[in-house]
C-alpha cells in the first residue's frame, strides 16, 4: 500500500501541485509575519543597542509631571568620576518632547508626524557618529544638525535657521556642522536632531541651570555594566535613577515593539484568513481526487485491502504534500519577512537589518503546512476507506452527495446568529458599549459568516442556475451552466474560498464608507467652519496666538462669522482631567460647529456657568443646575460652576466650555483656536492670504482649509480599505487558484463525457466556451454571496457603532461593482488552463477512458 501510495502520489504530481502551492501561500504568510516581528525586533533592539554602545550605566533624576527630564546637578559629575573603573563621564543634555522645533524655510513648523526633533548638548563625535560636513558648535549662535534634518529641510552649513525653543518666538542660529553615522545612517531612528552647545542648551532647555538630564558613564571594560551600575547607585543619592546600559536600550526598543507587535497580530489574523481558504481548497481537492479513485481505492478493497490501509494511503499523500509545501512555503516567508524587515528600515533612518528566523517560523511551518494539509484530507480519507469493493465494477463515481443537512445546520446558524445580532442592536445587553453587547454583536457576525458558510451548498444549484441563463444563450454557455450546478458541494466549496475574501472586503469597505460619510457629513454639512485657525501643539501646552489677530481677522473682507476660544488641556473637572474651552460667543460656537442642542441654556455663558457635553454629564453624573467643582491650571482653590446647558457632542471643541472670564485662569490667556465662516461668494484664497499676514510671525499657528482637512481625513479610510485588499489578495489568489483546481480535476472526471461531446460534433472553440462559461459561473456565485453576506456584516457593524459617530450608512458601490467585474475577468483567466487541457483530449482515448 505505501509503494502504491507513492505511485499514485507520483502519477498526480500536476493536479496535487496546485493545492500545494495554497498551503505554501499560507504558511508563507504565517512564517513571513513571524520572521519579520523576530528580525525587526532585533534591527530595533540593536539600533537602540548602537546607540547606547558608549553608555555603560546612565545616571538621571527622573520625568516630571509632564513628562520631562528633571535635571541633574553638574557637581554630580565629579563625584561619579571617583567611581572605580570610571574611565569617562559625560554630561548630557536631550530633550525629544517637542520642545525643540526647527522651522523650515517658510517660516512654519512642520506637523509632528513621525519620529520626533530632539534638541541636544554636543559632546564630541563619538562611535557610531560621523560628522560628514563642517564641525561641531562652539558659540552659542552655533548648533549642528543631522543628515535626516539637512535632507528634509534642505539645509546646509552656513544656513542661518531658526528655532524655537519653549517661547514661541523664534531665535536665529547658524548651522555650523552636518553628523550621521555609520553604515550611511542619517539618523539612528528616523529622528531629527539639532546640537546646541552645553552652555547654550543649558540655557534653553533647562533655564540656565548648570545641569545636565542625565550623565553617562564609561567603564575601563573590567567588570560588568551590572556591577559597575552597583558601584555607582552606591555613591550617589537614592533619588537618582540608576540604569546600565543595556536596560536602557531594551526600554527604548520596548515602545516601539508594542507598536510593531500589534503590526504583527494583524498580519497573522489576514495570514489566518489565507489559511482558512487554503483548507476549502485542500478539501476540495482531495474529496475530487478520492472520487476520481473511485474504483482504483475499490479494487484495493477488493485484494484484500483493509479500511485503514486506504485511508492511511490518502493521509500519506496529504502528509508529503504538507510537508514538502512547508518547507518551500518556510523558504519563501523566509524571503518575505526579510524583505519586509528591510523595507521597514527606512522608516528608521537607513536602520541596519538583521535576519532572525525563531523556532516558531519552523514550528508553524510544519504545523501549518502538514497539520492543515492533514486536517483537510480527514473527511475525504475516511470516505476513501468507505468504498465498498463492489464499487471496483462500476463505470464511474457517483460524486454528487445529498446537501439537506447543509441546509439544516447552516439555516440554524444563520438564525442564531440573525436573533443574537439583533437582541444586541436592540440593545437587549446594556448600552451599545457595553461589553456584553459587544460581544454579543461579535459572537452574532461569527455565527452569521458560519452559517452563511455552510448553507451554501444548499443554495448553489439554484443560484449558479440562474447565473448560468446569463450565458445560456449558446449551446457551450447551457452545458457550462449545467456542469456548474451538477455538484453543488463542490462548486459551493470552491466559491466559499472566493466568498471569504470578498466579504471581508466589503465588510470592512461598508464600515469605512459609513465613517468617511459620518466625518464628511459631520464636517461639510452640519459644520459651517470654512477656515480654522490653530496651531501645532509641540509641548504640554497648545500654542497661542495674540487677541488683536482674531478682533483684526473679523474684520477682513469676506469673514462672515469668526469664534475664537481658548482652550486648557490641565484642567480638573470634577473626577477627570481634561481640555476646557473658553469663550464671549458660545451661540455661534455651538451653531458653527454643529454641538446640537439638548438641554438648558446654550446660548449665553455667565461667569460662574459651564456648558458640558452629553457624554461628559453622562460620565459626571450631572445635569443643568448641578455644580461641577473644576480646578484651573492657575488657581489654588476650586471653583464650582452650575452647568446651564448641555450640548449633544462636543464635535470639535473641548467636552467643557466656560466662560471669557475664566481664560484668566488658564496656563495662557490667549486664544489658542479661531473658528471663520464666510460670506457666500468670498474668495477663500485672498482670506486665507490675508489671515496668513497676520500670523506670519508665529510660527506654530496658521491657517487650514476645513474642506482641504476632510479630504486628507477621508482619504485615510480609502488608504486603509486598499491595505486590506492587497493584505487579503493572498486569501484571493488561493481562491483563483481553487477555481483552477476544481476545473482541472474536474475536466479529467468527465474525460469519457467530453470525448462524447466532441465525438457529436462539439469543436474545441466551443468546449473552451463550456468550460469559461463554468468558470465564470462559478467566480460569479463565489463573488455575489461574498458581496451579500459582507454587506450584511458590515451594516451590522455600522448599526452597533451608530452611537460611536460612525451615523451615517454607506455602501462602497465602487467597490462592490468592481468585485462583480474581477469576478468575470477571474473567471475567464482561470478557465485557460482548464481548457486548454480539455482541448488536448484525444476523442478516441477518451471515449474510452474507464
Amino acid at each position: 500500500m505505501l509503494r502504491a501510495a507513492l505511485k499514485s502520489l507520483l502519477s498526480r504530481k500536476t493536479r496535487l501541485l496546485l493545492s500545494g502551492i495554497a498551503v505554501i501561500l499560507g504558511v508563507a504568510f504565517i512564517t513571513g509575519t513571524l520572521v519579520l516581528n523576530a528580525s525587526l525586533g532585533d534591527s530595533i533592539r540593536s539600533m537602540f543597542a548602537t546607540a547606547y554602545q558608549n553608555v555603560d550605566v546612565q545616571v538621571s533624576a527622573g520625568s516630571d509631571d509632564n513628562g520631562s527630564p528633571k535635571p541633574v546637578p553638574a557637581s554630580l559629575v565629579d563625584t561619579v568620576k571617583d567611581a572605580d573603573h570610571v574611565t569617562k563621564v559625560t554630561g548630557d543634555i536631550t530633550n525629544a518632547n517637542g520642545g525643540v522645533q526647527v522651522l523650515d524655510k517658510h517660516g512654519k513648523v512642520l506637523p509632528p508626524t513621525g519620529a520626533p526633533t530632539i534638541g541636544s548638548n554636543w559632546s564630541g563625535v563619538q562611535s557610531p557618529m560621523q560628522l560628514r560636513d563642517g564641525a561641531g558648535p562652539k558659540h552659542g549662535n552655533e548648533i549642528a544638525i543631522n543628515a535626516a534634518m539637512s535632507d528634509d529641510l534642505g539645509y546646509k552649513v552656513g544656513d542661518t535657521v531658526k528655532v524655537i525653543v519653549g517661547d514661541p518666538k523664534p531665535q536665529k542660529f547658524k548651522v555650523v556642522g552636518i553628523f550621521g553615522y555609520t553604515g550611511d545612517r542619517k539618523s539612528l531612528g528616523g529622528e531629527k536632531s539639532v546640537s546646541f552647545t552645553t552652555s547654550e542648551a543649558q540655557k534653553l532647555l533647562l533655564d540656565g541651570k548648570d545641569a545636565y538630564t542625565d550623565i553617562s558613564v564609561r567603564g575601563d571594560g573590567k567588570v560588568s555594566q551590572t556591577e559597575l551600575k552597583k558601584q555607582i547607585a552606591g555613591i550617589v543619592d537614592d533619588k537618582y535613577d540608576v540604569k546600565t546600559g543595556k536596560k536602557l536600550a531594551d526600554e527604548a526598543a520596548g515602545g516601539l515593539q508594542v507598536v510593531i507587535k500589534f503590526f504583527n497580530y494583524l498580519l497573522l489574523g489576514f495570514g489566518a484568513i489565507a489559511l482558512l481558504v487554503s483548507v476549502f481548497l485542500i478539501i476540495n481537492t482531495f474529496s475530487i481526487i478520492v472520487a476520481q479513485r473511485t474504483r482504483e481505492l475499490a479494487l484495493f478493497r477488493a485484494i484484500g485491502a483493509g479500511r485503514g490501509q486506504v485511508t492511511r494511503s490518502v493521509m500519506l499523500e496529504a502528509f508529503i504534500v504538507g510537508f514538502i509545501s512547508a518547507v518551500i512555503g518556510l523558504a519563501l516567508g523566509v524571503g518575505l519577512g526579510y524583505g519586509g524587515t528591510s523595507a521597514a528600515a527606512g522608516l528608521f533612518g537607513n536602520m541596519r537589518t538583521t535576519l532572525n528566523v525563531p523556532t516558531t517560523a519552523f514550528i508553524a511551518a510544519l504545523v501549518i503546512g502538514v497539520g492543515i494539509t492533514m486536517f483537510a484530507a480527514i473527511l475525504p480519507a475516511r470516505r476513501a476507506g468507505r468504498i465498498p469493493p463492489i464499487a471496483a465494477l462500476r463505470d464511474a463515481a457517483n460524486t454528487e452527495r445529498p446537501v439537506r443537512w447543509f441546509g439544516i445546520i447552516g439555516g440554524v446558524l444563520l438564525l442564531g446568529g440573525g436573533g443574537l445580532l439583533t437582541a444586541a442592536l436592540t440593545k437587549q445587553f446594556g448600552s451599545a458599549t457595553s461589553n456584553d453587547t459587544l460581544l454579543a454583536v461579535f459572537g452574532g457576525i461569527i455565527l452569521l459568516f458560519l452559517g452563511a458558510t455552510i448553507f451554501t451548498p444548499f443554495v448553489a444549484r439554484p443560484l449558479v442556475s440562474a447565473i448560468g441563463a446569463l450565458f445560456s444563450w449558446s449551446l457551450p454557455g447551457k452545458l457550462g451552466r449545467r456542469n456548474s450546478a451538477r455538484n453543488p458541494r463542490r462548486t459551493a466549496i470552491t466559491a466559499t474560498a472566493l466568498m471569504i475574501g470578498i466579504a471581508l472586503v466589503t465588510a470592512v469597505g461598508v464600515l469605512f464608507s459609513s465613517a468617511e460619510a459620518s466625518v464628511t457629513k459631520y464636517l461639510n454639512k452640519q459644520s459651517q467652519v470654512d477656515l480654522l485657525i490653530s496651531g501645532v501643539q509641540t509641548g504640554p501646552t497648545p500654542p497661542t496666538f495674540d487677541k488683536t489677530v482674531a478682533t483684526k481677522a473679523a474684520d477682513i473682507d469676506g469673514v462672515k462669522t469668526m469664534v475664537s476660544t481658548y482652550a486648557d488641556t490641565s484642567t480638573t473637572v470634577g473626577r477627570e482631567g481634561t481640555m476646557v474651552d473658553a469663550t464671549d460667543q458660545v451661540k455661534d460656537l455651538v451653531h458653527m460647529t454643529a454641538m446640537g442642542h439638548d438641554k438648558g441654556n446654550t446660548s449665553s455663558l455667565g461667569t460662574d456657568d459651564i456648558i458640558v457635553s452629553k457624554d461628559a454629564a453622562k460620565r459626571q453624573h450631572v445635569t443643568v443646575g448641578d455644580t461641577l467643582k473644576v480646578k484651573f491650571p492657575k488657581s489654588k482653590q476650586s471653583k464650582e460652576l452650575t452647568v446651564s446647558g448641555i450640548v449633544k457632542n462636543s464635535g470639535m471643541t473641548a467636552p467643557y466650555i466656560v466662560s471669557v472670564d475664566n481664560a484668566k485662569y488658564f496656563a495662557v490667556d490667549q486664544p489658542t483656536t479661531a473658528y471663520i465662516k464666510l460670506d457666500a461668494g468670498a474668495n477663500k484664497k485672498t482670506v486665507t492670504h490675508k489671515l496668513d499676514d497676520l500670523l506670519k510671525d508665529n510660527p506654530l499657528v496658521s491657517v487650514s482649509d476645513l474642506s482641504v482637512l476632510v479630504d486628507q481625513m477621508t482619504k485615510q479610510f480609502d488608504i486603509m480599505l486598499i491595505a486590506v485588499q492587497v493584505l487579503l489578495g493572498m486569501a484571493m489568489l488561493i481562491a483563483i487558484i481553487g477555481v483552477i483546481n476544481t476545473l482541472t480535476l474536474s475536466i479529467r472526471e468527465r474525460t469519457r463525457e467530453l470525448g462524447l461531446l466532441r465525438a457529436t460534433g462539439l469543436t474545441r472553440g466551443q468546449v473552451t466556451r463550456m468550460v469559461t462559461v463554468e468558470s465564470i459561473v462559478i467566480s460569479m456565485f463565489g463573488a455575489l454571496l461574498g458581496l451579500g453576506v459582507g454587506a450584511g456584516l458590515g451594516v451590522a457593524v455600522q448599526q452597533a457603532l451608530k452611537g460611536d459617530f460612525v451615523d451615517v450608512l454607506a455602501m462602497p458601490w465602487g467597490t462592490m461593482v468592481f468585485y462583480v467585474i474581477a469576478s468575470l475577468v477571474i473567471g475567464f483567466f482561470a478557465a485557460l488552463i482548464p481548457a486548454y487541457r480539455a482541448n488536448r483530449l484525444n476523442v478516441l482515448n477518451a471515449i474510452s477512458y474507464e
